[in-house]
């Protein structure tokens, strides 16, 4: 008759926690983008929307004069603005970090244990 031992190999262990590690990186980077593309957005959009709107929409079509042309491309950066400040709070908490698995909760998973 042979023996079967309880005890689980350590190695399981190891992989386990390289796993987490991996997967921690992959979340670390997909947080960097999300945090690169919304610091260009914030800093191309406003400027963008601000000479777009001045030139071509407000001293172009409505051949509004200079100074309010001015003003209402301000506003129109304002608001730009505000809009991926929004998006950016709305990315951030849609994230949900609720099912990811902890080492511990693996390791538990691994051995059979449930407390």
């Amino acid at each position: 008759m042979q023996r079967t031992s309880v005890i689980q190999p350590a190695t399981t262990v190891d992989k386990l926690i390289q796993e987490e590690d991996n997967a921690n990186e992959t979340a670390i980077w997909i947080v960097f983008r999300k945090m690169l593309f919304f610091t260009v957005m914030m800093t191309l959009a406003p400027i963008t929307s601000f000479f777009i709107t001045k030139d071509y929409i407000f001293g172009g079509i409505f051949n509004v004069t200079d100074s309010s042309s001015y003003m209402y491309s301000a506003a129109v950066a304002v608001i730009v603005v505000h809009i991926i400040l929004i998006a950016f709070l709305y990315v951030a908490f849609r994230d949900d970090g609720s099912s990811k698995k902890t080492k511990v909760d693996l390791i538990k998973e691994s051995t059979g244990k449930k407390d």
